[in-house]
């Protein structure tokens, strides 16, 4: 089952624009203050780019996308294709493995910027059990050394207190242990219920890294709590 691809996912997505408009605002801009690389981008788990911005696709001059739904293609060009047109951004579409396309665009691409869209968080969702997902993730990590890459991905989901207004972004450092103060500060913040799902992101980014954290209203009484950073070549 593919929780986020597929016509029912787009039609959520659609759907719900309003209510994901303040987490999408907030991924906006930290992605827009960033000094990452703007060459060339390598997008992973691309789908329509719904919560992506516009402005900070357009700054790119090229847009590599990998995403393994055929609906992906058409939406996310209805949704930035025309801007990218405008900026001259050449967007470059691949319908397939992100993940399996990785070694050879990391030989092709070097000197690409990298991102991981929202799907590292999705892996438990494979049918792999936990300790397969981890190692995964890990290798992941060693494979990003010598280019520039960053992620958004869901660190926990679950049940939450209605919101009267989204929390206020939070600054940090990778990893924060779901035990620690500020991730059980954060978590009340978003007026999480216990149990939470632990989507085994903690360590996906390297220790040390620069990290925001977001919470996303994601339906009624039901929010993530997203992580976003992103770090330069290990050269």
């Amino acid at each position: 089952m593919n929780l986020t691809g597929g016509w029912h996912w787009h039609w959520r997505a659609w759907r719900s624009q309003e209510r994901w408009a303040p987490a999408a605002a907030q991924i906006s801009d930290w992605l827009l203050a960033q000094a990452m690389p703007r060459q060339e981008l390598v997008l992973i788990g691309a789908s329509a780019g719904w919560m992506l911005p516009t402005p900070w696709l357009s700054q790119f001059e090229a847009v590599h996308a990998w995403d393994i739904d055929p609906l992906a293609a058409p939406l996310f060009r209805w949704r930035h294709g025309q801007a990218l047109q405008k900026s001259a951004t050449h967007l470059h579409w691949h319908t397939g493995d992100g993940f399996a396309a990785l070694k050879t665009c990391l030989l092709e691409r070097p000197e690409a910027f990298y991102w991981f869209d929202n799907v590292l968080g999705q892996l438990r969702f494979t049918g792999q059990d936990v300790p397969s997902v981890e190692q995964q993730l890990r290798r992941i990590q060693k494979q990003m050394r010598s280019v520039a890459w960053g992620s958004v991905h869901d660190r926990m989901s679950g049940p939450c207190s209605p919101l009267s207004a989204l929390p206020l972004a939070q600054q940090g450092v990778a990893p924060m242990a779901i035990e620690s103060p500020q991730a059980q500060n954060w978590l009340h913040e978003m007026g999480a219920i216990s149990p939470c799902l632990d989507h085994l992101t903690e360590h996906v980014l390297p220790q040390g890294t620069q990290v925001q954290h977001t919470a996303w209203d994601f339906k009624p009484g039901y929010a993530h709590w997203l992580e976003m950073g992103w770090c330069p070549a290990n050269t």
